[in-house]
């Protein structure tokens, strides 16, 4: 089956590593341009296999007039962002921007009630925010336009513009010091992750998050509503030390509401006592059998979405319980990255990088030989 995402420049987009998580189907990238949109569209889902069609700036508001039926929700946002074929034929359009918006806002516990918020930026995914934050009870919320500036009392600032996106990661909308009473920030740029807003928005101190977990957020529902969703029992994250499995883990656990594991923190949980503890004092062939007790008790239950170490399924009868409780995708990283996220970090390989280069080399056969990968070290 076929899927895809529509758009006008899509160099940034991990739209196509995002799918991977959920299921097998072949999902690409299609840049038209605005004289070539609207024939793309209707050519592209009469095609047999086609599941569905994502749609990202500047057309949701375009493909909208294209659709034949809208969903109730995708009509009064005035815009869709994911286009099916109904069994006769006609064309589908609906909006998963909302869900998304939800769930980002729940990643970080922003309760908007009674907040004053400003939205950067006056296009579709803006206003679908903007109908969020008011059926959540915020007390006002105001788009702000190119060339304006939120009120100095606004408490929660989305940025629904590109600015920050790579490649112009350092392009800036507003300074965050100039905003005093802001506690939430939430950027729905998701390449690079984090953005430049987010960073400085953390550190002065306020709860900030990029849009990564929308965007998965939204791959999901796409492939549920598209009837592509391929992932039963437990989807498990597998990859070299400080490829980001448990970070990735947590996004996608506040993206889909599964229950979220990660197989280190419940072998802490259950010895009392760090890895790198049971490393030096018992050795790496204790703790394999630790981990191998852990995962069994944890492939037992199913709908998580669980982080493994990054040695876990070298055991064969480790291997054969992850594959057959669920589904390992394998996170690509660069080495450099994963020097990087390691350095000062109390873990077993922290202060070696020459050991680390050598681990990841004797096991690049053993990750190469799982089915599924994907790269999720965003652009900078």
């Amino acid at each position: 089956m076929t899927a895809g995402l529509l758009g006008r420049k899509l160099g940034h987009s991990l739209s196509p590593q995002i799918h991977r998580l959920f299921g097998d189907y072949d999902y690409r990238l299609y840049e038209r341009d605005p004289e070539d949109m609207a024939g793309f569209v209707r050519e592209f889902l009469a095609t047999a296999d086609t599941g569905f069609l994502n749609v990202t700036i500047p057309y949701k508001q375009t493909v909208f007039a294209l659709c034949d039926d809208l969903t109730p929700i995708a009509r009064r946002l005035g815009n869709v962002n994911l286009v099916t074929r109904t069994v006769d034929g006609r064309l589908l359009g609906d909006n998963t921007d909302a869900y998304g918006v939800e769930r980002l806002l729940d990643s970080i516990g922003a309760d908007v009630r009674g907040l004053n918020c400003a939205i950067l930026g006056a296009g579709g995914v803006a206003m679908t925010a903007r109908a969020v934050l008011e059926s959540r009870g915020a007390a006002r919320v105001s788009l702000v336009r190119r060339g304006e500036l939120p009120e100095t009392d606004d408490e929660l600032i989305v940025n629904a513009t590109p600015v920050g996106m790579f490649p112009d990661v350092d392009g800036r909308r507003i300074n965050i010091a100039e905003f005093p009473c802001c506690r939430y920030v939430l950027d729905l740029v998701y390449n690079p992750s984090p953005t430049r807003l987010v960073r400085e928005a953390r550190a002065r101190g306020k709860i900030a998050t990029d849009g990564l977990v929308m965007l998965i957020a939204q791959g999901y529902r796409a492939a549920c509503l598209g009837g592509s969703m391929g992932t039963e029992g437990n989807l498990y994250l597998y990859g070299p030390p400080a490829s980001g499995k448990s970070t990735l883990a947590r996004q996608i656990a506040s993206a889909t509401g599964w229950p979220l594991v990660d197989l280190d923190a419940e072998i802490v949980r259950t010895e009392g006592r760090e890895i790198a503890a049971i490393f030096a004092t018992e050795g790496e062939k204790v703790f394999r059998e630790i981990e191998r007790r852990e995962l069994e008790r944890i492939a037992a239950g199913s709908g998580q979405v669980v982080a493994l170490g990054g040695g876990a399924l070298l055991d064969a009868a480790c291997r054969h319980t992850a594959d057959a409780s669920g589904r390992v995708v394998v996170l690509d990283c660069p080495i450099e990255t994963l020097k990087s996220r390691l350095t000062g970090a109390d873990r077993p390989l922290s202060a070696d990088a020459a050991r680390l280069e050598a681990l990841v080399a004797a096991r690049a056969a053993h990750y190469a030989s799982f089915p599924v990968h994907v790269q999720m070290t965003t652009a900078r």
